[in-house]
């Protein structure tokens, strides 16, 4: 399998060849690699990290990041925001990058948070592109910065991007996905609790669809690809996007999602796969409050 993902990798001429390409990748089991990047430069151990209600300390092996949020402010809602800081998991060439929250009431709720938000930003290691294929820690190289665009006493919300390479691989692949948490419940929160995915599936065709941050040339790629692609191809793809992490045709293998989504300023955001060429994946922005 690693080869067969060797060789997709090599296969860059063309966007009719890699449509076909895509056509598996959006459709049901997941076939190919398709991993980001942004810029990655965040690590951490396998060492469990500590919480407590103050600002935690990084475990052994790991290094910490700047706070990202003053602990006592309220969001424009009234909800009360949380105090983070980036702390990153290093092994080798790998390094992923993900928060850390303090500023809870509750200590031990607060350690569930904590818990799960760094299970799922590692959970790329053993599940990435399936769970038969995991990324190989002494051999591949693997990049994940960590955005995180809100914290507070309802929510966390971060996203992801980095960079995988293979070993062997011809060239680097991007990955983008994010992860949006329930502070109350400890459960992740998908697109499907937000949205229509038939109804979202049905913009990313359309065609005032609105990329963010896509520049002219990969508005035009974009467009050629829509005419390739289907409401119901774009469903399947969000329908299994998110964390949790779903089963594959299998029934057993656990498979990395083709999607990721998050909410920011009256904005849905989601991701849907395309060819290297184009970056691997473009985010589609759907403005919620216009609608």
């Amino acid at each position: 399998m690693r080869d067969s993902r060797r060789v997709f990798r090599t296969v860059t001429a063309g966007l009719a060849a890699a449509m076909a390409v895509l056509f598996v990748a959006c459709g049901n089991k997941k076939e190919t690699v398709k991993v980001t990047n942004a810029a990655a430069e965040t690590q951490q151990s396998a060492a469990e990290q500590k919480s407590s209600d103050a600002k935690l300390s990084p475990a052994p092996g790991e290094s910490s990041g700047a706070e990202e949020s003053a602990g006592s402010d309220k969001s424009s809602a009234g909800v009360k925001k949380l105090s983070s800081e980036l702390q990153k998991y290093e092994k080798n060439q790998i390094s992923i990058a993900y928060p850390v929250i303090s500023g809870m009431k509750d200590s031990a709720q607060q350690e569930k948070l904590n818990a799960h938000l760094k299970e799922n930003a590692l959970a790329v290691l053993s599940n990435y592109p399936d769970s038969r294929e995991a990324v190989n820690q002494e051999k591949d190289s693997l990049k994940v910065s960590c955005k995180l665009i809100s914290a507070d006493a309802s929510r966390v919300i971060a996203v992801y991007t980095g960079e995988y390479m293979m070993d062997g691989a011809a060239h680097p692949s991007r990955l983008f996905y994010t992860n949006t948490v329930d502070v109350k419940t400890i459960s992740d929160v998908s697109l499907r609790d937000a949205a229509d995915p038939y109804t979202m599936a049905a913009y990313a065709l359309a065609e005032d669809v609105q990329l963010k941050g896509a520049d002219e040339e990969t508005l035009r790629a974009y467009r050629e690809q829509q005419k390739t692609m289907s409401v119901e191809q774009y469903q399947t793809c969000l329908e299994r996007g998110d964390f949790p992490l779903k089963k594959g045709a299998d029934g057993t293998t656990v498979t990395w999602p083709d999607s990721f989504s998050y909410a920011a300023d009256g904005a849905l955001y989601f991701s849907v796969p395309v060819p290297h060429a184009m970056g691997d994946y473009v985010i589609v922005e759907y403005d919620i409050s216009t609608k």
